[in-house]
């Protein structure tokens, strides 16, 4: 799905309009030329925006995009640069066919899109097999700033990442992951914000407060973040407990709770729009 504002895309079209019947009903009408390269010019005016954030839920969808824009030295090939957002797994409201464990993912495709788009920024990959990542590990770009995974990704390690990326921001959601990745990943010489998004009604919060210990080592992360998200009925006292035992462990400020009552997916989709409107390339 290509994302693009709707009250950009109505002024642009409503102006572009406006002017061609304006022009069309005049004596002096010039000739095609003119107005060729005046829709010329605003055709590439929008592709960065239609292509700065995209989003994949079917898998056939991934295969046709991938398809239809992979031709070496072509026009098409170049529009892999203009993508800065990327989104893959099911949203709130489309849930689409790319379960976790499913065989229908397409791999290859999902690697290809990866390694094509040499200025992503913004990666958001839901639902893929704990076992899979490592097959993706390669063909993460090395411009890649935030990256999102869950649930249950698998083993992440960074330091593992073959084009080292410049990550700053990474969100786990729905995982328990070993101290040794914690640890690995605070210490990443470009983290500065390392997020768990966990289930108020889970152990996944307390399990989150346990690790804190682990950012003790690095000087250079700014924030550890644990998000409880769920209803206030299951949040509240989850936020409450992890603040007792949180406050017994330790005074570090770089520790931050946080309750959300959105589900984890929602929250992940809109951070998703959300960097769409706010990114200024």
């Amino acid at each position: 799905m290509l994302l693009v504002s709707r009250r950009l895309h109505r002024h642009f079209l409503s102006n572009l309009s406006a002017r061609v019947f304006l022009q069309a009903f005049t004596d002096n009408w010039p000739p095609p030329a003119p107005l060729i390269r005046v829709c010329q010019a605003a055709h590439e005016w929008l592709l960065p925006v239609l292509y700065h954030s995209i989003s994949f839920t079917t898998a056939s969808h991934l295969s046709t995009f991938v398809s239809a824009h992979y031709i070496p030295e072509g026009r098409m090939n170049s529009r892999f640069h203009l993508i800065r957002n990327i989104y893959i797994g099911g949203t709130p409201d489309e849930s689409g066919d790319l379960e976790y464990a499913s065989t229908i993912w397409p791999l290859t495709i999902v690697c290809r899109l990866l390694w094509e788009c040499k200025k992503l920024k913004h990666l958001t990959l839901l639902y893929l097999d704990q076992n899979e990542w490592v097959k993706m590990e390669h063909a993460i770009p090395a411009t890649l700033k935030t990256l999102v995974l869950g649930p249950i990704h698998g083993p992440f390690r960074a330091s593992n990442l073959p084009q080292r990326p410049q990550l700053e921001h990474f969100t786990s959601s729905q995982t328990f992951m070993r101290d040794d990745e914690v640890v690995d990943l605070v210490l990443y010489p470009s983290m500065k914000i390392f997020r768990r998004i966990t289930d108020a009604n889970s152990m996944g919060p307390l399990w989150a407060v346990d690790q804190v210990p682990c950012i003790s080592r690095t000087i250079t992360l700014e924030e550890m973040e644990i998000v409880i998200s769920g209803p206030p009925e299951y949040s509240t006292p989850a936020l409450s407990l992890c603040k007792r035992k949180l406050h017994e462990m330790t005074n570090d400020p770089r520790i931050k709770l946080r309750q959300d009552r959105r589900h984890w997916l929602q929250i992940i989709f809109d951070e998703f729009l959300e960097y769409w409107e706010s990114d200024g390339t």
